[in-house]
């Protein structure tokens, strides 16, 4: 019988002073298990995976000084610290009103997307994107997943069910592409600077390859894959050309069963309706859900909607074996 993991990867963090994620995660598995109490039983880990805002008491990862330094970027761009700081060399807008807005509030409404929500979320994105972000982040995230299947290295077949937010999807992604996908060697082999993450990481794909580790169940909340697909020119090139994504190269079994959730909010700016990238496949199911009514809320609050937590618990109940 299968050992079953349960991975949780948050997002974006659009927050000034974001915390990290135990209770959000916390409450989260709890309304899990709510819906479908035989999880508790049939889940043998639950990996809560932190990446990008300070988790120590001093840094010991590049990526725990990303939110400090959005912070200090927000600070000396917004606009309210730039006008304060008016003179020869820093013009505001000149006249009696001002840069005057006939639309009421739709300034408000701009200034707090641009500085919070791409200030402090979009920002995530740009430092994945880079070659030092991606590496910083898969170490991190990689790291502590492989940590929590490091006790199960001897187990004859193991599932996982991975729940990804914002970001975290792409970084999910990534993760399950290099073990099951990815033809020659996968890139994190040659980021870690970890010998044992890199060992694990190897040790696992071979696992993968061999049908010993599986992909039980991928939830995707708030997905950004649309964009991160033209990161790679191969997948320019493909989707150039009228081809759509092949979701078996992150362990999707081809049997029309459900096994990847793709959830969206349409009033969300930074998530994504993603099935149709993937082709019209029966194992991936996708649901619009109202997250919440603003762009910020409808972004984060994905984690606490109760057709999301009914949708996932449903899914990963079912793909172990458990579901009531």
């Amino acid at each position: 019988m299968a050992k079953h993991v349960l991975i949780l990867i948050h997002g974006i963090t659009p927050e000034v002073m974001p915390s990290v994620h135990t209770d959000q995660y916390h409450a989260f598995w709890s309304a899990l298990q709510a819906e479908q109490p035989a999880l508790l039983a049939v889940m043998h880990n639950v990996v809560c995976v932190e990446w990008g805002n300070r988790v120590h008491a001093a840094p010991t990862r590049p990526d725990e000084r990303l939110s400090e330094a959005e912070r200090a970027t927000s600070e000396l761009v917004r606009a309210s610290h730039v006008h304060k700081r008016a003179s020869e060399h820093n013009v505001v807008h000149p006249g009696p009103l001002g840069d005057w807005n006939v639309i009421p509030g739709l300034r408000f409404l701009v200034r707090t997307l641009r500085e919070e929500l791409v200030q402090f979320g979009l920002a995530d994105a740009i430092y994945y994107a880079s070659e030092d972000g991606e590496r910083a982040v898969r170490a991190a995230v990689y790291g502590q997943v492989l940590q929590g299947l490091r006790t199960l290295r001897s187990e004859p077949e193991v599932m996982l069910h991975v729940v990804g937010h914002s970001l975290g999807v792409t970084v999910a992604h990534d993760f399950l592409y290099g073990l099951f996908g990815k033809p020659g060697t996968p890139h994190f082999l040659n980021q870690t600077s970890s010998q044992q993450d890199r060992d694990d990481y190897a040790f696992w794909r071979e696992k993968a390859q061999a049908d010993q580790l599986l992909l039980g169940s991928f939830t995707s909340m708030a997905s950004q894959l649309p964009l991160f697909a033209l990161r790679k020119q191969t997948l320019v090139d493909q989707l150039a050309a009228g081809k759509v994504l092949d979701p078996v190269a992150i362990g999707i079994v081809p049997n029309g069963q459900t096994q990847w959730l793709i959830v969206y909010d349409v009033d969300d700016p930074l998530g994504f309706a993603t099935r149709e990238l993937y082709g019209d496949r029966p194992e991936v199911r996708q649901v619009q859900v109202d997250a919440g009514d603003t762009p910020i809320k409808a972004h984060t609050a994905y984690w606490t909607n109760k057709l999301v937590i009914r949708e996932a618990a449903q899914l990963i109940a079912t793909r172990a074996g458990a579901a009531y």
